[in-house]
């Protein structure tokens, strides 16, 4: 009797184990379809990390690269830009998006890039950098490989719960299939210069180059006419110039130090940050190129 007890005792062990180990295989599985996506964002970060492209190489890329306005789908009023190009067995993206709603909380607004037909899949092109003063949101994307298939861009606004899934959409377009997004450079636009966010570490550029900053205002007409200018000829910016957009609004230390009282105004720096030359005003990109010394 005590030796069928204790193999009816041990059966059930033996059972539950099986079970165990069957439950934790399941939910193991689930939690890879589950992240699938965050998979593939992971991956596209660390290529974006691993590649040696630089800041000024992206910018040539992107001023060759097909564009599509993103219209609103939200009722939102937002508005925005994408473009789209693949180069050398890579993938470059940018969105610029207008007059987002600010957020609640946490929550943050993120690209996607959707395969076409819809139903192929996505990939995360990152979180959206925000500024709600101009309410204006932008990424910049790179990976390895030809996405062309992935020609679906969507915004979306997303809650900070760790679900990898696209959640509200925002704006979105596709590009069409009619549209080639392999671009080709030639050896100038690949050498031209940069228009890029100011950070203390980029005033090392000017030990090669020449750096000038800008002091741009979002509420400035001419600010406004200038930024459009230069974006609208980033390749026209000689290879060893770096032009650094700053808030002129936010930048108080720095309008101390070099004196800036008026906004549209620009600072020659070197290397170290001292100030070279300043002016104010021009609205075209040739006007700041021939002011510098």
């Amino acid at each position: 009797m005590k030796k069928n007890i204790a193999i009816v005792i041990g059966i059930i062990v033996i059972a539950g184990i099986g079970y165990f180990v069957f439950s934790k295989e399941k939910t193991g599985e689930k939690k890879d379809v589950k992240d699938t996506g965050v998979e593939a964002q992971n991956e596209a970060t660390k290529s974006n990390n691993e590649t040696a492209m630089t800041e000024k190489d992206f910018e040539a890329i992107i001023a060759k690269a097909p564009r599509i306005n993103l219209p609103d789908v939200s009722k939102s009023g937002a508005t925005g830009t994408a473009w789209l190009a693949v180069y050398n067995g890579k993938t470059y993206h940018r969105v610029i998006a207008k007059n987002m709603p600010a957020l609640p909380g946490t929550d943050f607004y993120e690209g996607w890039l959707v395969k076409n037909p819809v139903p192929g899949g996505f990939i995360s092109s990152g979180k959206m950098k925000y500024d709600p003063s101009t309410k204006e949101a932008r990424l910049d994307f790179v990976t390895d490989g030809d996405m062309s298939e992935y020609r679906f861009v969507v915004i979306t606004s997303e809650p900070n719960d760790g679900n990898p899934a696209p959640d509200k959409h925002i704006i979105e377009e596709r590009f069409p299939a009619s549209v080639n997004l392999q671009v080709v450079l030639d050896e100038t636009m690949v050498k031209a210069g940069s228009y890029i966010a100011y950070s203390e570490d980029k005033l090392a550029m000017a030990e090669t180059g020449d750096v000038v900053i800008f002091f741009h205002a979002s509420w400035c007409p001419s600010c406004k006419a200038l930024n459009s200018d230069i974006e609208k000829n980033l390749s026209a910016i000689p290879d060893g110039v770096t032009i650094l957009k700053t808030d002129y609004d936010k930048e108080t230390e720095m309008k101390k130090k070099y004196g800036v009282t008026y906004q549209h105004t620009l600072v020659q720096v070197d290397k170290d940050g001292n100030l070279i030359k300043k002016w104010s005003g021009g609205s075209k990109l040739v006007n700041l190129l021939s002011q510098i010394q």
